[in-house]
């Protein structure tokens, strides 16, 4: 109220005095009161939690930035979806080989010293791992970084006068077979002795031949170091060589010392296991070039496929894609993936020839459509041709299959992959399920 009891024309009064039972005007009365008195009303705040806030309007760069509390301000820095990066690695610039090679040989040059540093504290530890070893338990080495030039060091100096059989699980050609078979060769140490083609008698002869272990540490000796890189690596990577490699490590003359770098390699043991493989687990971190490890794989292809096409790119989801392919499928799906795998091979030998040159090669030796659901059908795997399009579906999907015409017209399908990836996938297991 003014000191001349009157308001000045335009202004709201700056005091107003009310009873003590009165409750001031609301910020609506008060407009009211304005529109009915002609008083123009001020531009006012607008209290969020009662109101709806205004339109959205564009906004100059330099105002400033109004940031609204509670659920109307999650909305309001919602409202516009946020701008999204088209760009993808298949974008990215092609590497060549030499360029390849050129960054791995630059990249072994950094920290060299502290990557030497590094191997001789690992060094420290040879005499706590060899008695680790004498006392029956098995040793696995994990961390960042190569572990094959420290696993064969350590060999070299404390077992340089015992059979030491160093097994490569990163080679995805290597089989449990041959790993039991040059097993058996030395723990039976008798050329005389004929050692079984199955799996199952080979590794109970081997089991059947123990001797008694020999204490002190000191004069303690294996007669079998089972020395395996990567023994998470693809060529191991199922329920099968892992409880074959746990019953073998259980042999009282046979020490076990393995490499691992993959996170999710402790999802391969189940309890039974591990109380066979006894593990003492060491962080072997070492920071060295994976060079022997992908020595098997093409780096600049790593992830594609285990065939060629015509253009000679890549087909298919590679070798550990197509088991997962596989896992996915019901039994039956994975049976006919059996009968045009085993028909494909079978056309190979009898041709006297090898599907190395991808797509051109194998179509050679691909199966007709009529025979392929009549073989089906005879063994009880589809029972109507819809049911068998299906199947065939989700192979074409993911370029586990391909079909072409042949010259008198007739459609023939074939695995797009070289005899040596198909004949690693008729003897897995999961085929065969």
């Amino acid at each position: 109220m003014s000191g001349n009891g009157s308001d000045d024309e335009g202004d709201e009064p700056k005091l107003t005095a009310y009873a003590g039972d009165q409750e001031p005007p609301s910020d609506y009365e008060r407009d009211e009161r304005n529109e009915l008195l002609g008083t123009p009303t001020k531009k006012r705040k607008i209290d969020h939690l009662t109101e709806k806030p205004p339109a959205r309007q564009k906004v100059d760069a330099n105002s400033p930035i109004i940031i609204l509390d509670g659920a109307d301000g999650y909305f309001d820095q919602h409202i516009t979806k946020p701008a999204l990066s088209t760009n993808s690695i298949s974008k990215l610039p092609a590497l060549t080989s030499e360029e390849y090679i050129t960054y791995v040989k630059e990249a072994e040059k950094h920290h060299k010293s502290s990557r030497e540093a590094l191997i001789k504290l690992h060094e420290t530890l040879f005499p706590q791992w060899a008695f680790e070893l004498s006392q029956g338990f098995s040793l696995v080495l994990y961390g960042a970084g190569s572990k094959r030039e420290l696993v064969l060091s350590f060999a070299q100096e404390y077992f340089y006068d015992t059979n030491v059989l160093v097994v490569n699980g990163y080679n995805p050609s290597t089989t449990i077979r041959e790993v039991l078979a040059a097993a058996a060769a030395i723990l039976l140490d008798d050329p005389n002795v004929k050692i079984p083609k199955a799996i199952p008698d080979v590794l109970s002869l081997i089991m059947n031949a123990q001797e008694s272990k020999s204490f002190p540490y000191a004069t303690y000796k294996p007669k079998l170091v089972l020395l395996i890189h990567n023994i998470d690596g693809e060529a191991f990577r199922n329920d099968k060589s892992q409880s074959i490699l746990s019953r073998l490590t259980a042999h009282n003359q046979v020490s076990l010392v393995a490499t691992v770098d993959h996170i999710n390699t402790p999802m391969l043991w189940d309890s039974a296991k591990l109380s066979s493989f006894k593990f003492i687990w060491h962080d072997a971190t070492t920071f060295a070039s994976y060079t022997a490890e992908t020595s098997f794989f093409d780096p600049l292809t790593l992830g594609g496929g285990g065939g060629r096409n015509v253009n000679g790119g890549n087909v298919g989801p590679g070798n550990v894609g197509i088991r997962y392919v596989l896992e996915s499928l019901t039994s039956n799906a994975r049976g006919l993936y059996r009968v045009l795998i085993s028909h494909q091979l079978q056309a190979v030998e009898d041709d006297n020839g090898e599907t190395q040159d991808g797509r051109n090669d194998s179509s050679r030796f691909g199966i007709e459509f009529k025979t392929l659901y009549q073989r089906c059908s005879e063994e009880f795997i589809v029972t109507n041709e819809l049911n068998f399009r299906t199947m065939l579906t989700e192979f074409y999907e993911h370029e586990m299959l391909l079909s072409t015409k042949d010259l008198v017209g007739t459609e023939v399908i074939y695995a797009p992959f070289d005899q040596e990836v198909l004949e690693r996938l008729l003897e897995d297991d999961i085929l065969n399920e």
